[in-house]
């Protein structure tokens, strides 16, 4: 799932017994589980979602199989550094789980098998969410990825400043408030003054960034071209609007500051997808110095503009011997109804297949968010989701985008046409063969 950054452990293996047929190589640095004379499934994975998911439902439901499953978990910042010079030898792994950052890359790269040859998968296919399939899809019409969850965006904001500043009652009212971007700056203005300078609108202006990023007409890079969307440069202004005027702290992005808003009284509100609900929010809600909490005050509306960001899709390598096995696995953790309606149940984790997604809806009150039902809220921006301007030099391009031309440009410290040569610069300088003309 989620680009859990913060949660991604040092590398470890865990070897589990599970079913069938000789399987990849791997790492020689990690440990290997004693096979006993069985075949392994090897699984990479970047996120602590594959062991829980492998070892308390999957292993659970097939306890007899006749393999074993070996489960090597790397740090995020590490897992392309780690999986890139072993793709496509006999030491790659069988399944490797990819976050959407970097996930276009692996589907474009020609070293996943298409997924469309397992009926085990595509029988049950129909309920999973478009975006979905399309990100898991690559140029030559090849479905070679699939995932468990959607991941929808959304603003979530503290209900008693709501109330107390802006006179916004419900969720209702606050979207209404903040239903474009004008409107979100215009509430961020009232804020301001109702609060005098005290309570700023969003931590960072990255808050910014991802709903302008999901919602762009182009990707990066086009026939070999850098594509600037018109509505980044829409983003550029704002962010320094934003800045100059006082209306965000103006938090580096992920960084402790960041997080300590989240048990504050100084921020309004930040901008999340489902994942950023449990893994982020709740778990800075509580302010580690007085104890003090803000759980139950926060609410979720969409805000100015429907976007996605991160989750996690499973893919079979090409040099895999097990592919039946692990199309087995992966039918099981993106397709099996049963399965992610237990899933979605133990975890609040917004899944992928609607049919599960419908079924589920109208039963959750989360106590977090003062007894909203925030799947049925997601659920409903689901639909606004598009991907076709996911390419494989997001990471990338999104980081050199945010540090050679949006944050100094929202700073003041250069012009907007300085800010945008020296953002192509930086990428003629990553990526040599794109042209940024």
């Amino acid at each position: 799932m989620k680009r859990k950054w913060l949660l991604a452990l040092m590398a470890i293996a865990v070897a589990l017994v599970l079913a069938a047929c000789g399987g990849g190589g791997g790492d020689g640095d990690d440990d290997s589980a004693d096979g006993g004379g069985k075949d392994v499934l090897e699984v990479w994975s970047f996120t602590d979602e594959a062991e829980k998911m492998i070892t308390e439902y999957y292993l659970k439901d097939n306890p007899d199989l006749p393999y074993e499953i070996k489960i090597v978990q790397t740090p995020t910042d590490q897992f392309e550094q780690k999986l890139d010079p072993i793709l496509g030898s006999d030491n790659a792994p069988d399944v490797v789980f990819l976050e959407q950052m970097f996930v276009k890359k692996y589907v474009e790269s020609g070293m996943l098998e298409d997924l469309s040859q397992f009926d085990a998968i595509m029988s049950n296919i129909d309920p999973t969410v478009d975006y979905v399939v399309q990100v898991g899809t690559n140029s030559n019409g090849e479905f070679v990825a699939n995932a468990w969850q959607a991941t929808p965006g959304a603003f979530f904001y503290r209900d008693s400043m709501a109330k107390e500043y802006l006179g916004l009652e419900t969720p209702e009212e606050v979207q209404a408030a903040i239903s474009d971007w004008n409107k979100f700056y215009e509430t961020a203005v009232k804020l301001k003054e109702a609060t005098n300078g005290e309570v700023y609108m969003i931590s960072t202006i990255n808050d910014l960034f991802f709903p302008y990023y999901g919602t762009r007409s182009t990707g990066w890079v086009e026939d070999g071209k850098l594509m600037i969307d018109e509505s980044l440069y829409e983003l550029m202004d704002l962010a320094k609007t934003f800045v100059q005027e006082g209306l965000t702290l103006d938090a580096p992005g992920e960084s402790e500051a960041y997080f300590a808003g989240m048990s504050s009284d100084y921020i309004f509100g930040y901008t999340l997808p489902t994942w950023g609900l449990h893994y982020w929010l709740k778990p800075h809600a509580e302010n580690a110095d007085t104890g003090e909490t803000t759980a139950g005050d926060w609410r979720m509306v969409m805000g100015p503009a429907p976007y996605f960001r991160g989750g996690t899709w499973i893919g079979i390598t090409k040099t895999s011997k097990m592919k039946e096995e692990a199309a087995d696995l992966i039918a099981y953790l993106t397709v099996n109804e049963d399965f992610l309606t237990k899933w979605a149940q133990d975890t609040g984790d917004f899944v992928a297949n609607m049919n599960v997604v419908n079924a589920i809806k109208d039963d959750y009150s989360e106590e977090f968010l003062g007894g909203q039902n925030h799947y049925a809220a997601f659920a409903e921006q689901v639909p606004n989701i598009q991907a076709k301007v996911i390419t494989e030099y997001d990471q990338t391009i999104n980081g050199l985008f945010i540090d050679h031309a949006l944050t100094p440009y929202s700073k003041g410290e250069v012009d907007k046409d300085t800010a945008i040569e020296d953002f192509k610069a930086a990428v003629q300088n990553a990526y040599p063969d794109i042209s940024v003309d």
